[in-house]
């Protein structure tokens, strides 16, 4: 482990980037297709099922994330799964949004990109001495931003202005550009022994790893939706309740969007070595939902709808370098299982976002507007914070979510 730490592995940042193809890949689930269908006149809640459907989905990564450390290397797992996201979401937008084929294809290209961030992020997170946890939980959360940000500013833009065909593969094509920074990571499967290991004995080993304490209390704080910030899923197909144009719709949830998410995730950095991790993430969840209730008593313009888009967009930033932090200190170096661990954690962080886009979604419906949404959102947030805050208080102060500490310094 000594021999580990003393690498001092360089360009762990830029490993981070790789996760851009997970969050460019999601901009097409969460917000090129909605844009599409709001353009098409699809009644929002409708939207809001497709994409919560596609985001249930994802619900799967748990129970298909442990074949990710067996059979062959998970670099071979990275590769393979990125060129099938990208297949899918060539697919589904190549075709007719009225076909009876987009749900369901939607879903399926939402659990391929999920695994595929499972991968990497088991890879990443055995391989790399324990000292980079914080670097590398900092930069993959900043790869998703930018990768999403991207997406949301070039995707709809590439569909309306090309030919279906052509902007759907050049869509596709870009999904993979991050593909060319894994030659600089870690051996893939240093200390590992699944691959040599029946798939029986693999089972046991999840079921092993599924009932230790810290990781079923990281489980119950994802599950509930104390930092989920789901409405940064819904602001595709919104924008006209603000009367927004589209362009702004584009510049806000993709410039907009990346630029905050790379300053808040770098101050969620700073704000780690003051705070522990679970503690932020509690503390942004109540703040982030105390933002979205304010947002209620401003007028329904252009600057409301960008000043929701960056204040959800800063606070989910942050919950989710909280989140990052969590499970990569989670995952002991050369685990055999750091792909399912990452699958269970990371699936436990995506179930409020199946739940959450539904519930804002009924909100909307009852509300017949927006404020719907953003009230449903916010008091649901607020109450999952205050039915975690005395557990996590607690495990806090008994050293049950601690971690030993590593020096930054050796983190580049």
């Amino acid at each position: 482990m000594e021999a580990l730490a003393d690498e001092r592995p360089k360009l762990v940042w830029l490993m981070g980037f790789t996760n851009a193809t997970y969050g460019f890949a999601y901009a097409v689930v969460l917000v090129t297709i909605p844009q599409l269908l709001a353009a098409r006149g699809v009644a929002e809640p409708v939207i809001a099922g497709l994409t919560g459907l596609a985001t249930a989905m994802a619900l799967a990564t748990f129970a298909i994330a442990p074949i990710l450390d067996t059979l062959v290397s998970r670099r071979t797992w990275t590769v393979a799964l990125a060129l099938g996201s990208a297949a899918l979401t060539f697919l589904v937008l190549a075709m007719p949004k009225a076909s009876s084929m987009l749900a369901p294809v939607l879903a399926i290209d939402a659990l391929v990109i999920s695994l595929y961030n499972a991968a990497i992020g088991g890879w990443l997170g055995a391989g790399l001495p324990k000292s980079c946890d914080a670097t590398i939980g900092t930069w993959f959360a900043i790869g998703n931003s930018f990768g999403f940000g991207l997406g949301a500013v070039s995707q709809y833009w590439l569909m309306t202005h090309l030919p279906t065909t052509f902007g759907a593969a050049a869509i596709a094509g870009l999904a993979l550009a991050p593909l060319a920074i894994i030659r600089f990571f870690p051996a893939a499967d240093a200390g590992r022994k699944a691959v040599r290991e029946s798939f029986k004995r693999l089972a046991v080993d999840v079921a092993q790893l599924a009932r230790r304490p810290q990781v079923l209390r990281i489980i119950l704080m994802f599950a509930l939706p104390c930092a989920a910030f789901t409405l940064t899923n819904a602001f595709g197909g919104i924008g006209r309740d603000f009367h927004a144009s589209d362009s702004l719709v584009d510049v806000a949830n993709g410039v907009g969007a990346t630029l905050i998410g790379l300053v808040a995730s770098l101050a969620a950095r700073q704000l780690l070595r003051r705070a522990p991790a679970p503690l932020a993430y509690l503390g942004v969840g109540s703040l982030g939902a105390a933002f979205t209730l304010s947002l209620l008593a401003l007028p329904r313009t252009p600057a409301t709808y960008l000043l929701a888009v960056i204040g959800e967009n800063a606070a989910q930033s942050v919950a989710q370098v909280s989140q990052n932090a969590i499970i990569f200190r989670s995952i002991q170096e050369g685990s055999p299982l750091a792909s399912s661990q990452f699958g269970l954690l990371g699936t436990a962080a995506v179930l409020p976002y199946a739940y959450m886009q539904m519930l804002d979604g009924y909100g909307y419906k009852l509300a017949g507007d927006v404020s719907g949404s953003f009230l449903m959102d916010a008091l649901v947030s607020l109450t999952a914070c205050a039915l975690l805050a005395l557990p996590v208080l607690g495990w806090l102060r008994a050293g049950r979510l601690e971690t030993a500490a590593v020096p930054e310094k050796l983190a580049v």
